[in-house]
C-alpha cells in the first residue's frame, strides 16, 4: 500500500474527540478537501482577505466559518462554507473522517473539521472573503525544512507558535487551528508535527 492510500486507509478509520456539546457549543466547522494528483495527495489552503470581523482575516485557513441556525450539523456546515468560499461542491466527495474538535480559549471558538477525499479536485473560484486558494503537497506540508517557529500577534500579545512556511515571502505561515488540524492529519501516518497537539492560543 502507497503511503497515500495508507492515509486514507487510517483516516476512514479515524474516530474524532467531540467536545462535549454541554459546556463547548460549536460555533465554527471547517473543510479539509484532500485530492489525488500527479504529484500525490493535496490539502487545500484558503489565505484570507482582510475583513473587519474575520478573526482569521489575513490568515492561512481550511474552507469553513460559523454553523448557522439553518445548518443541519458542523458537516453541513463545512460543505456550505466550502461551495460559498471556493464553489467546489464537497456533496459528491467521500466524507472520509471527523478530526478531533478544537477549541480557541481566547476567542471562545469551537471547531470541528471534516476531511472530504476528492478523486481529482478542480481549480476553487473564489469569493471576496478569500484572497487565494492552493493545493498543497502531502510531502511540503512534511518538509522539516519548512517547519518553523514564528511570532505572532494578537489579542494575547506576541507568542512563538510552531508554523509552516508555505508561501515564503509571499504571505503569513500555517499556524493555529489550521496548523493544529494538519498535524491531525499528519500523525495518521507517523508524522508529528512540532507542537502540534498543545498550540491553544488561536
Amino acid at each position: 500500500m502507497t503511503r497515500d492510500a495508507e492515509l486514507i486507509e487510517k483516516l476512514r478509520a479515524r474516530r474524532g474527540r467531540l467536545l462535549d456539546p454541554a459546556r463547548d457549543a460549536l460555533t465554527a466547522a471547517v473543510a479539509v478537501p484532500v485530492r489525488d494528483s500527479g504529484k500525490g495527495l493535496e490539502l487545500l489552503y484558503l489565505l484570507r482577505a482582510q475583513r473587519a470581523g474575520d478573526p482569521w482575516s489575513g490568515h492561512i485557513s481550511f474552507p469553513g466559518g460559523k454553523i448557522d441556525a439553518a445548518d443541519k450539523g458542523p458537516r453541513e456546515t463545512a460543505i456550505r462554507e466550502t461551495r460559498e468560499e471556493t464553489s467546489l461542491d464537497l456533496n459528491e466527495a467521500e466524507c472520509v473522517c471527523r478530526l478531533d474538535d478544537q477549541a480557541t480559549h481566547l476567542s471562545n471558538a469551537h471547531v470541528a473539521a471534516f476531511v472530504f477525499h476528492l478523486s481529482n479536485g478542480p481549480e476553487p473560484a473564489l469569493n471576496r472573503e478569500i484572497q487565494r486558494a492552493f493545493w498543497v503537497p502531502l510531502v511540503d506540508l512534511m518538509d522539516e525544512h519548512r517547519h518553523v517557529q514564528a511570532e505572532v500577534t494578537g489579542e494575547w500579545g506576541k507568542r512563538k507558535v510552531p508554523a509552516i512556511d508555505l508561501l515564503g515571502a509571499e504571505g503569513p505561515v500555517l499556524w493555529g487551528l489550521t496548523y493544529r488540524f494538519t498535524a491531525q492529519v499528519l500523525a495518521c501516518i507517523g508524522h508529528r508535527l512540532p507542537g502540534g497537539a498543545e498550540v491553544q492560543i488561536r
